[in-house]
């Protein structure tokens, strides 16, 4: 629990099996409209969430504009994009994908990741294809579609031996740049990763970045980005629950830590 906030009163330790604290910070997440109507749960809910204490760090969370969803919608494969949604799940902003088709047949576009205002998406299948989307203004920038020009004199020709596998998202503060981090396996065996760096005016191109030491987890929910560093889970058959740190700005595997 944040040191910032005050802990849960004693009502909430009795909140099933939840632990209080648990409780007390998932409740702190729920707009106010909807934590009203989670009072008529339990006595014990009712008093947390009407506890002065609890109303003063509520407000506090949610002063400012509350945090959206962006997700991939596909209407019966004819038409796609993004919907953005708010933590109730109602649809704030619709933005159809007018710009950019499928190459294969009944292919549809999944949101890869969000970072600050963008978001960026790709193909399900024909997952080579990035490009980015604004939110706001609904403008976009396509990341190049091919590989580096150092993995494709490594595959000499072979391209569709390489699939990309898993891809990151970030902002680097320093330069205000962003940089994607793509990482593919070629002919089912090694893994590469390759990195871009693009802005507004500039789109950049992949470069061919050293390989992980370790077999990466490419399955859905596998990374994350936190302040400019990627976290991977690793493969279970190759390594023990370690996970694998990369930094964006300097494009390079920092570390391994090692979970207890």
């Amino acid at each position: 629990m944040s040191s910032s906030e005050p802990p849960p009163g004693p009502a909430a330790s009795s909140s099933g099996d939840l632990p209080a604290d648990a409780l007390y910070e998932v409740l702190l997440c729920i707009p106010a409209k909807e934590l009203c109507r989670l009072r008529a749960v339990c006595p014990a809910w009712r008093a947390l969430t009407s506890d002065p204490l609890f109303v003063a760090a509520h407000k506090s969370r949610h002063h400012k504009a509350p945090p959206l969803l962006a997700v991939a919608y596909d209407d019966d494969g004819n038409h796609n994009g993004v919907e953005i949604l708010d933590l109730s799940g109602n649809v704030v902003k619709r933005i159809p994908n007018t710009e950019y088709k499928a190459v294969l047949m009944h292919d549809s576009i999944r949101v890869v990741r969000t970072r600050l205002d963008l978001i960026c998406l790709s193909w399900v299948v024909c997952s080579r294809a990035f490009w980015v989307l604004n939110p706001a203004t609904g403008a976009t920038i396509a990341l190049p579609l091919g590989f580096s020009e150092e993995l494709e004199h490594e595959l000499e020709g072979f391209i569709w031996d390489c699939q990309v596998e898993s891809c990151a998202f970030g902002h680097v503060s320093s330069t205000r740049e962003y940089k994607a981090l793509r990482v593919s396996r070629i002919n089912h065996h090694q893994q590469v990763s390759e990195v871009i760096t693009f802005d507004d005016t500039n789109h950049g191109c992949w470069r061919r970045k050293q390989d992980p030491p370790s077999d990466i987890c490419t399955g859905k929910m596998k990374c994350v980005v936190v302040d400019g560093v990627v976290y991977f889970l690793m493969n279970f058959y190759c390594t023990y629950f370690e996970t694998g740190v990369i930094t964006i700005e300097r494009e390079f595997l920092l570390h391994i830590l090692v979970q207890p």
